[in-house]
């Protein structure tokens, strides 16, 4: 809870921490130019709060890369992106038998051919009849993985161990090292799927044959190959995110429904269709998630959270500009009628 600001100094007072950090002392930050200097009481409180942004940040900016993907550049609404990070989750738990980072590529795998099959078997009629037909079409995969994991694992909460249980000290902070892992992993693979797709050959074929099937067609790309790899993608980002989650989740059928909206308001902030957008809307919508639940309930902060989010993509329907603004010497009159000035 902030008790006072002005301007020179700002006060924090008594109030709970991120979960396991704590609770607040007394953090007293003084402004010097454009400087913000903190002295403390409770540091480790701000730096914990820090690290759980972070966190959240590595996670939700996979989530929103893979359903940035499939929506924005093939157009299909994937309601059954939250099932497919519990897809994820589950089989980390199922292959249990398999060392840890192996089991995380096999899954990775898994989950292209996861992505494969449902584009093949079930999207790929239905492009021609529209939005709609796509987004049910969704919603029932959804439904389908759902019930069958609750009919093979059952409802109670499964576990997954991490690889690695240290923590590492950061300015006096004991934290999960696996957490940093994972964030770290995270952040690599959508860096690297961003070059992908806008520094090299495929990806711009990924983008020719979205502009116009029938031109990259002419031109020697394969359109159903180039939008089934697409749909496997966009799928095995979401089920990696669940497997690198996994070790941090009570693992339940119903554990993705909790994602999916995180997700798309992440997309939605970053501009629908910029892939770099959905990264910068993912770490909005974390930044907001984790400052309200270090501050209120978990009931109240989700829905402060959700009402904000609403109000922010009302008053911007196109989305966040995270672009640095371009400054432009506006033309003369003169040059405006092609006279020199």
């Amino acid at each position: 809870m902030i008790v006072g600001i002005c301007s020179t100094h700002i006060d924090v007072a008594q109030g709970l921490g991120p979960q396991g950090a704590g609770p607040y002392k007394h953090l007293r930050c003084r402004l010097f130019g454009s400087a913000l200097i903190c002295t403390e009481e409770n540091l480790e409180s701000l730096v914990s709060l820090l690290l759980s942004i972070v966190t959240l940040f590595g996670f939700y900016s996979l989530l929103a890369f893979g359903l940035g993907i499939i929506f924005g550049q093939l157009g299909v609404v994937n309601v059954a992106h939250g099932e497919f990070v519990m897809v994820g989750a589950f089989l980390m738990y199922a292959l249990a038998a398999v060392p840890f980072w192996p089991r995380l590529l096999l899954v990775l795998v898994l989950g292209l051919a996861l992505g494969v099959l449902t584009e093949r078997l079930v999207l790929s009629k239905l492009y021609a009849r529209g939005f709609l037909a796509t987004l049910l079409a969704m919603w029932g995969v959804g439904i389908v993985l759902r019930q069958g994991a609750d009919a093979i694992f059952g409802s109670t909460p499964a576990a997954v161990a991490a690889p690695i249980s240290a923590s590492v000290d950061i300015l006096g902070v004991q934290y999960p090292l696996y957490r940093l892992l994972a964030t770290g992993i995270a952040l690599l693979v959508v860096a690297a799927g961003l070059l992908v797709l806008y520094r090299s050959r495929l990806g711009m074929a990924i983008r020719a044959t979205v502009d116009n099937r029938t031109m990259a067609s002419l031109l020697g790309i394969p359109p159903t190959l180039v939008i089934s790899g697409t749909f496997a993608a966009g799928t095995a980002f979401a089920v990696l995110a669940g497997a690198l989650q996994s070790p941090m989740l009570g693992v339940t059928p119903d554990v993705g429904v909790s994602f999916l909206a995180p997700a798309f308001f992440a997309v939605l902030i970053g501009r629908p269709g910029s892939l770099p957008g959905s990264v910068f809307g993912a770490f909005v919508v974390a930044v907001l998630s984790t400052a309200l639940r270090t501050y209120l309930d978990e009931t109240v902060a989700q829905l402060v959270l959700f009402t904000l989010l609403i109000v922010l993509i009302a008053i911007r329907p196109n989305g966040i500009s995270w672009r640095k603004p371009q400054w432009r010497i506006a033309p003369t009159p003169a040059a405006q009628n092609g006279t020199p000035a």
